[in-house]
Formats: C-alpha cells, sequence, structure tokens
C-alpha cells in the first residue's frame, strides 16, 4: 500500500506536492529538521512538547502556534513555575507566540515551515489535518500575495525579503507526540518557497485561523506583571502558576470540613446584641427544671452552664486519611491549643479552632452554610450566616421587629456616628465625606456575602476578581479612618470583633494564607502604604481556585496614601475620607460611646441579604442590594433618606478627582485639543509633575497615558461620560471660542451637558 502519491500541480516548478500517510510520529517530524522559523495551528498541544521541541530542533528561530482547544490553557502550567519561567523567557526573547482562541473550539491543523535560505532541501515532515482545501495560483506570481505576512511591511522590504525553500502540511496530526502509537495520520504537504503565491494563500489560512484570537498572546499577563514588579522573578512565576484551576487547596478544605462538623455537634445560638444570653429551646427546658430543683434547695448553677450552645467539652474528631503531609503539617499547628495529632486523626474542641484562626489568620470564621444533596448535586447556599466565637456558633440574622420605631432609632443611631463629621470634622463637603463614610459601611455589611455572589457570578462566567471589589480607603492621618474600623467591626460581630489586622503582618503569603481560612468575615488591615498593597499580586487572580464549598475573605485596606497601581483599582473600590477631625476629649468620648453603643442593623441585615434572589443588575455596582436593603429600612421606620445617603456608589457621586478636572479644564494655561478619536490635555512646565495626579483621576476605562507634559485621552466617550454635570459654580463657556461656543450651543441640545465640556477639546 502507497504511503504517498504525488499531487499534480500547475504552476512554478519550484512547488510540488503529494498526499502522505504518516505512520509514526518520527516520520512526521522529519519535516522539521532545519527548521528556522514554524508557525502552526493544532487542537492540542502541550507546553512541554513545545520546550522538547526547541531542544530538538535546534536551528528553530521562531514558533507561532494556535491553539484550538478552548479549555483554559493556564491550568496546563498548574504547579509548574519553571515550565512557566522558560517559556515566559521564549516568548520574551521573540522564540516563541502561543495563540488562544478562546471564543471558538478549532480543529484545523496546519503547519507552515521556513528553512535556511542556505537549504539544499526541504526534506522535513509535519503534522497535518484530514480536512481540505483547494488553492489556485498562477505562475505570474513571484510573491506571496494580499496580507501573507503577519507583520506589515512596505513593498520595498518585501521585494528584499530573503527567498526560504518551505513546506506546508494541511493534515490530522496536531503537534503532540501523544497518541501516535495507536494513530496514523495523514497530510497534504507542500513544498515551495516563501515567494510563491501558494505560500501567501497559506499565510492568510493561517492567519484567519490566528484571528479568532482575542486576548493577545498567552503568557502576555506574566510578562506584565514582572514587567511591573522589582519582586523575585522566581517568586512571581511562582505566585503565577497557582493558576485557575477550579479544585479547593487541602488546607481550605480541611478548615471547612472542621467548621462544618462543629456546625453539626455544637447548638447554635441565635446571636444576641448586650449582656443576655439567648438560650437554645433545650436549654430553656433545663434552665426550668434547674430552677425548680433550687426552689427545693437542690442545685445550684448558671443557665449559661446548662445552655448547649457553650459545649466546652465537645471533642471534635477528623480524619486526615489521604491528606498530604503539608496539609497535616499546617494542621499540626493546632496542637499549640487543645487538640491532638495522631496518626490520620484530628481531635480537638470547636474553642481550640477558633482560637487558633484567631490567632493564625486574625479573623473568626464567618460564613453562609451550604448545603449539598448529593456527590453531583451543585452547592447550595442556605439562609443562615453562622459566626463562630466564643467557643459557640451563632446565628446572625433576625427579621425586621413589629414596632418600626426600634428601626428608627437604629438608624438615628447609625446617622449620629456620620454627623460627627459635621460636629468634630474640617472638611470642604461634609455631605462627600459622610456619603462615602456610609458606601463602607455599605460594603462592610455586604462583605461576608461575596462568596454567595461569587456562585452566583461563577454560572454566567462573570470575572469574579472585578465582580466582588476589595476596600481601598485612603486620606489624612486625622480623618477617622481608624475610628470607622472599629465602629463597623463592632457592628457586624456583636462587638467581638474592633481592632483591625496589623498591617505588618500583611504580605503575598498572608493573603495567599487567607482563601484557606475558611471565613467570609471582612479582612480590615490598617495603616498600609499604598506600595504595600501594589504588591500584593495575588489579588490579581485572588478568586482563580475558588470553588463553591470554599469561604474567601475580602479585604478592607486603610491608608494615608492616595490610589494605588491601576491594576488593583480595577479590582477594588476607592473611596476618600477627605477630612480631618479635632482631636477633643468631647469628640473621643462620643464617637466611643457610639462604638460600644448596641446596633441590630446588621442582624436585620443578614435576614433581608439571605432571603433574596439574586439577580443581574443592569450595571456593575456590587452593593446595589446592600444600598436597596438599607433604603427599604428607612422606608420601613417611616424616616427621611439623609440626603448624603448614596443612591449610587458613592465614589461616583461624589468624585474629588472630577471636581479637580473641572478646575484644570477652567485654567487658562491649559492647552486642549479634540482630535477626534483621542483627547489631549497639555500642561505648562510647572505642572509638569501634576500629570501623574491628574492621570489616576478618571477611571481606568477612560484611558489615559501620559505623554511627557501632555495627557492622551483614548476613550473620550467614556471620559466625558465620567465627567458628567459640571459642579455648582464650575464657568466653563469662558473657555471656548464665539465659533466654538455656537458649535457647543449646538451640540448643548442633542448632548446636553457632555456637548459642553466636549467644546473646551476645540
Amino acid at each position: 500500500m502507497a504511503e504517498q502519491f504525488d499531487l499534480p500541480l500547475g504552476g512554478r516548478s519550484e512547488t510540488t506536492g503529494h498526499v502522505e500517510l504518516f505512520r509514526s510520529y518520527g516520520r512526521f517530524e522529519t519535516y522539521f529538521e532545519d527548521a528556522v522559523r514554524m508557525r502552526v495551528v493544532t487542537y492540542c498541544d502541550s507546553p512541554e512538547f513545545i520546550l522538547e521541541l526547541f531542544d530538538r530542533v535546534e536551528s528553530l528561530e521562531q514558533l507561532e502556534v494556535v491553539v484550538g482547544d478552548v479549555a483554559d490553557y493556564r491550568e496546563r502550567l498548574i504547579d509548574k513555575p519553571e515550565l512557566a519561567d522558560r517559556l515566559e523567557q521564549l516568548k520574551r526573547d521573540d522564540k516563541l507566540v502561543i495563540y488562544l482562541c478562546e471564543t471558538k473550539e478549532v480543529h484545523s491543523k496546519l503547519y507552515l515551515i521556513e528553512y535556511s535560505a542556505e537549504s539544499d532541501d526541504s526534506d522535513g515532515s509535519d503534522e497535518t489535518d484530514a480536512s481540505q482545501q483547494t488553492f489556485e495560483w498562477t505562475d505570474s506570481d513571484s510573491t506571496a500575495s494580499g496580507g501573507g505576512t503577519d507583520i506589515d511591511e512596505s513593498e520595498d522590504a518585501a521585494e528584499t525579503e530573503t527567498v526560504r525553500p518551505a513546506t506546508a502540511i494541511v493534515g490530522s496530526p496536531n503537534l503532540s507526540s501523544n497518541a501516535w502509537t495507536r494513530q496514523a495520520n495523514t497530510g497534504v504537504v507542500f513544498e515551495t518557497a516563501t515567494d510563491t503565491s501558494l505560500w501567501g494563500e497559506l499565510v492568510d489560512f493561517y492567519e484567519e485561523h490566528r484571528s479568532y484570537n482575542n486576548d493577545g498572546p498567552f503568557l502576555d499577563d506574566l510578562t506584565e506583571r514582572l514587567e511591573r514588579t522589582s519582586d523575585d522573578r522566581a517568586e512571581v512565576v511562582s505566585l503565577y502558576t497557582e493558576g485557575k484551576v477550579k479544585t479547593r487547596d487541602e488546607v481550605g478544605e480541611l478548615h471547612g470540613r472542621l467548621d462544618e462538623r462543629i456546625e453539626s455537634e455544637v447548638d447554635e445560638v441565635d446571636l444576641v446584641l448586650g449582656d443576655e444570653t439567648e438560650l437554645s429551646e433545650g436549654a430553656e427546658e433545663k434552665v426550668d427544671e434547674q430552677q425548680h430543683e433550687s426552689d427545693d434547695g437542690v442545685s445550684e448553677g448558671s443557665a449559661e452552664d446548662l445552655d448547649p450552645g457553650e459545649e466546652s467539652e465537645t471533642r471534635i474528631n477528623l480524619s486526615l486519611l489521604g491528606h498530604s503531609e503539608d496539609a497535616i503539617e499546617a494542621l499540626s499547628r493546632m496542637t499549640d491549643y487543645d487538640a491532638s495529632l495522631s496518626g490520620d486523626s484530628l481531635t480537638t474542641t470547636p474553642q481550640a479552632v477558633q482560637q487558633y484562626k484567631r490567632d493564625v489568620y486574625e479573623v473568626p470564621t464567618m460564613r453562609v452554610q451550604r448545603a449539598q444533596t448529593g456527590d453531583n448535586a451543585p452547592v447550595e447556599f442556605g439562609r443562615a450566616l453562622s459566626f463562630h466565637t466564643d467557643g459557640r456558633v451563632y446565628r446572625v440574622g433576625q427579621p425586621l421587629p413589629d414596632d418600626p420605631d426600634v428601626v428608627d432609632t437604629a438608624l438615628s443611631d447609625l446617622e449620629g456616628y456620620f454627623e460627627t463629621v459635621d460636629k468634630y470634622g474640617n472638611c470642604n463637603d461634609e455631605d462627600a465625606v459622610k456619603a462615602h463614610m456610609t458606601e463602607a459601611l455599605l460594603w462592610m455589611f455586604w462583605a461576608p456575602f461575596a462568596n454567595r455572589d461569587a456562585a452566583f457570578y461563577d454560572q454566567y462566567g462573570i470575572d469574579l476578581d472585578k465582580a466582588l471589589p476589595n476596600l481601598y480607603i485612603y486620606g489624612e492621618s486625622d480623618a477617622g479612618k481608624g475610628t470607622f474600623a472599629q465602629f463597623v467591626l463592632s457592628m457586624i460581630s456583636g462587638g467581638r470583633v474592633v481592632n483591625p489586622v496589623d498591617a505588618d503582618e500583611v504580605g503575598k503569603r498572608k493573603v495567599r494564607g487567607m482563601r484557606s481560612a475558611n471565613t467570609a468575615f471582612p479582612v480590615v488591615v490598617d495603616d498600609i502604604t499604598k506600595d504595600t498593597v501594589n504588591r500584593l499580586d495575588t489579588f490579581r487572580n485572588y478568586w482563580g481556585n475558588w470553588t463553591p464549598e470554599a469561604s474567601f475573605p475580602l479585604f478592607a485596606f486603610i491608608s494615608n496614601d492616595k490610589r494605588p497601581d491601576e491594576w488593583f483599582r480595577n479590582r477594588s473600590k476607592i473611596l476618600h475620607f477627605n477630612v480631618n477631625f479635632d482631636t477633643s476629649y468631647k469628640g473621643e468620648a462620643e464617637v466611643n460611646r457610639l462604638i460600644e453603643q448596641d446596633n441590630p442593623l446588621f442582624l436585620w441585615f443578614t435576614h433581608e441579604m439571605l432571603t433574596r434572589e439574586l439577580t443581574l443588575s443592569n450595571d456593575d455596582d456590587a452593593l446595589r442590594t446592600a444600598r436597596a436593603v438599607m433604603l427599604e429600612f428607612y422606608e420601613y421606620a417611616g424616616r427621611d433618606v439623609p440626603e448624603w445617603f448614596p443612591r449610587r456608589p458613592a465614589e461616583q457621586e461624589h468624585d474629588a478627582g472630577r471636581d479637580r478636572w473641572f478646575d484644570l479644564l477652567k485654567r487658562e494655561d491649559i492647552t486642549t485639543e479634540d482630535q477626534g478619536d483621542r483627547l489631549r490635555v497639555s500642561f505648562p512646565e510647572e505642572m509638569s509633575t501634576d500629570t501623574y495626579t491628574y492621570a489616576r483621576d478618571p477611571p481606568t476605562v477612560a484611558r489615559v497615558e501620559r505623554r511627557g507634559r501632555d495627557l492622551l485621552i483614548k476613550s473620550p466617550a467614556e471620559f466625558l461620560d465620567w465627567l458628567g454635570e459640571p459642579p455648582a459654580g464650575a464657568e466653563l463657556d469662558g473657555r471656548v471660542s464665539e465659533e466654538t461656543g455656537a458649535e457647543t450651543s449646538e451640540s448643548e441640545s442633542s448632548g446636553g451637558v457632555i456637548g459642553r465640556v466636549r467644546g473646551l477639546f476645540s
């Protein structure tokens, strides 16, 4: 049986073709010998095989691969930092480019192989696809036609480009040596040169496949990380290879099983405020019995001693069979508390687990309970928020009381805290400060439910790192940021947590470890620097290995520094406490009283959040539901909503950066220009350093780029939408000439204030 036969081809004599049956990978790879450049379309491959190809084909200078399998290619680098490091270095050296087809599954196989111009033969062999394609060309074509190159070049450059012998293969083999012992593959092999029209048609065919790539070359994000950080390369690559694999880490899984075991063994107790102890039903019966015996002089003891919620002697056993030594070693730290590790079993108490977590992770366990009806059934989020502390498991959440006046009092007490801005604060806009503070409180109330939102968003493929923002609060040293943290932490914990986490303890290892803590209690970090936040690369892909069984905490960073780098701002809510509080004993005493005051708002808020069905909104406001719940509390209480309450994100409603830009545009020494697809703002020499501040003010979607003393705004529509309505007293029309003013007036009728603002860029 013939393993190949010739194809009769018209055209130039240096082009020949044949159909070949490849019985082995060794025969197929002979076409790679002496190759200097290869462009490949393949359905599947492996990163390891690509590296081996560079090792085996010493002459290979450039390799482009279009991978048609839409599965997450990055998963193939998980826990393989050395592999990722070598691939990125090849990419950086312009030797390797991998393109992924994110939106279309491509089963084509195409190999374009170029050899050195000094090579006498091109008897290599290459992998091919079983699909059929007909190409036509004529003798008159002496160079590749049309778009037969992937770099734009001038005609003169094309004429002087070195002509190389080349082989093209269209057929069935993938760029992989796997399965060849069980497979035979067929390919159509064209042996030609790079100046023929056939080659040009094939290059166009390749580029058509490459157009299915939307996100740019694979590993671009890793290259960007390496270029933007001064951290050790090995550490950055190691962090990157944690990847987006949807598998739960072992330590997190063990912590989750411990928490579930505690919840099943210990009777839950309703979280109540104040000194009152809420007893479970069984305890109430025992209290009645004890009281009767006490009347007869038989027994003495407290109600709390009989409450099953105390469970100080409850022992929890957890099997560690099948888990890695590293995971078991991580849990062995629990033996410093009331726990013992024997063989493949851990024995401990609820109190010991809680103390261990508070010491190691610095936050308690708080999580929405889950339910799973079967091994393959999806995880369902329940209607209860559990809070593990005091050796107990508290149920957090209460329905609104029957008496609206109780709600009115709670709201009044909350407003009392924000009104300290009016009494003791020095600022330009009290309402803006109170709106930002309220927004921060809404975020803190919402944060424990972020994992429930994550499960909902994940089923729609929404980017969790951007849909579930962390919080960054900045302001002067006396802006009340730390006091606010104490106030809101006390509210969501019933007074059991007051102090934030020390910034000195927070690094990338700490952030990564928090994902294993199995808690959704927000991690509030006080007095952190912007530079430290910028180094926390883990937040680029914080939710990458999250699964519905896990509970990841969100972070709230409090800093004296202005906004951090763009990549972090894209994943965070940035709020500004633009106020300076007077230092007075009277003000301090009032704030301390408000912090210590019991306020049940979070208990009612929890009940409302967990009894609502999640829906997709028409915007990206992560706190949409949270602000709706609070507004409904005002309606129920019959209380007027304060004017400063943020009905939309406070950073949009009260944006100091936007006001700063309006002030900038009024200056006579600022030059503006509308260039159609972009806007240009030119600063005088004495303001050259101010360009950094103004470049950071607009949202990242405006795409503001610094060019010397100029700012280029590459997305004018988004920038002008951000500017919106000029603030009161902003006289912009004076900057516009009579001719421009006429155009602006005309656009004002159709485009409103946006047309007026755009008139400045004329």
